[in-house]
C-alpha cells in the first residue's frame, strides 16, 4: 500500500473531509507518477511525448499511476505497445488541459479520479504555492 492509497482511503473513510482530501492533493502534487505515453511520436511533433487518453460520453480521461509496478501491471500484454515518462504530480496538474479527467491508479483498489474541476482546484494549489515561494525568497 502506497502513501497515497492510505491518504484516498482515509479521504473515503471520512467522507471527503476537508482536511483529509487535501492530503491526497498535496501528497499528489509532491509523487512521482509514471504516465503511459504513445510510443511511436512523429518526428515532427514538438511535443515531448503524447499521453494516452481515453474519450468516454465525450469526456477525456488521461492515466497515471503512483508505481511502474501498477502502470506494467495496467498494461499487461500491451505493454510493449507504449512507453511512459516519469513526471511529478506538479508538473502533470500544471500541463493538464482544464478539460481532462485525471485518473490514478485505474484498476486498482485505492483508485482517485481527478474531475476536471478538482484539475482547477490543484492549479491554484501550485500557484499559491509558487507564490509563497516567491514570497519567501523576496
Amino acid at each position: 500500500m502506497t502513501e497515497l492509497d492510505q491518504l484516498i482511503s482515509a479521504a473515503y473513510a471520512s467522507q471527503g473531509k476537508q482536511e483529509d482530501v487535501n492530503k491526497v492533493y498535496i501528497t499528489l502534487l509532491r509523487s512521482l507518477l509514471f504516465l503511459p505515453v504513445k510510443k511511436d511520436k512523429s518526428p515532427e511533433d514538438e511535443e515531448p511525448f503524447r499521453p494516452l487518453f481515453a474519450t468516454i460520453d465525450d469526456h477525456y480521461f488521461m492515466l497515471t499511476f503512483d508505481t511502474l509496478e501498477r502502470l506494467t501491471e495496467w498494461a499487461g500484454d500491451q505493454l510493449t505497445n507504449i512507453d511512459y515518462v516519469e513526471i511529478s504530480g506538479r508538473d502533470l496538474i500544471t500541463g493538464i488541459n482544464d478539460d481532462v479527467f485525471l485518473v490514478l491508479n485505474a484498476g486498482f483498489e485505492f483508485f482517485k479520479e481527478f474531475s476536471p474541476d478538482e484539475i482547477k482546484q490543484l492549479k491554484k494549489v501550485v500557484l499559491r504555492i509558487d507564490q509563497l515561494k516567491g514570497d519567501a525568497a523576496n
